[in-house]
């Protein structure tokens, strides 16, 4: 790629793309420092805040890092963690033996509300509402995504309470074999972060992730479960079969 100084497109854009092509093609590598702002001026004729400028947005999207002392350098890409055999249970609260491990967070009960009662099927006006259930992924004391479980209360009227006093998951669930997830629907979707995903997850608001969501089923052929999943693109690796 040559800069083209009558482009419509701004030099700094075009050098944006330039260090992007050298990175893809290994000129510069992972981890290695790239030529210095005066470096890049000489070489491709261009000014000093045209060089700064493209680096800075650079450096704003973790491509490249700046070590205080010692130059720009190409960011490394984190380790990925891998799920494998990714399902639409994956992720599902009512599929795990223990929740004792997972950071659960304090089980929290929500309203019932027209969105969630349409998934589950509830056309009675009032009933007492769902489970609210928040946990996150973590590898290496990295958070890398962050699950949202919502159940219905009708099915597991005494949840919240029974976690809350520490009691089994599998004495939690028995007697509830009808009730209990065997497939679900779920749909995998680029998109912004919530703002309280970007917390969690503590990336920049609006950052992408990728969302697992939807209803899973029981036995009997209902919904039992509704997922929220939103996952870090840069740090997660899912292989589907």
């Amino acid at each position: 790629m040559k800069l083209d100084k009558h482009s419509s497109i701004p030099l700094y854009a075009q050098l944006r793309e330039l260090i992007v092509e050298r990175i893809q093609d290994n000129s510069y590598k992972q981890g290695e420092r790239i030529p210095s702002e005066m470096q890049l001026c000489e070489e491709l004729d261009l000014s000093r805040p045209t060089v700064r400028q493209a680096i800075s947005e650079l450096v704003s999207d973790g491509i490249l890092e700046i070590q205080k002392g010692r130059g720009t350098f190409v960011a490394k890409q984190p380790e990925r963690l891998r799920i494998p055999h990714f399902n639409s249970l994956t992720f599902s609260f009512l599929n795990l033996t223990s929740y004792e491990d997972i950071g659960l967070h304090p089980i929290n009960l929500i309203e019932a509300n027209p969105e969630l009662d349409e998934i589950f099927g509830f056309s009675e006006k009032r009933h007492p509402g769902y489970w609210l259930a928040q946990w996150p992924i973590v590898y290496d004391n990295i958070v890398h995504g962050w699950c949202t479980s919502t159940i219905p209360v009708q099915i597991f009227p005494d949840m919240g309470q029974a976690i809350s006093s520490g009691k089994r998951m599998l004495d939690i669930k028995s007697n509830k074999y009808a009730y209990l997830p065997v497939k679900g629907s779920i749909t995998l979707s680029a998109r912004p972060a919530r703002n309280n995903e970007a917390q969690m997850l503590e990336i920049p608001r609006r950052n992408i992730v990728l969302a697992a969501e939807g209803p899973l089923f029981g036995r009997n052929g209902n919904a039992c479960e509704f997922l929220r999943t939103a996952l870090r693109t840069d740090m997660l690796s899912l292989e589907i079969n």
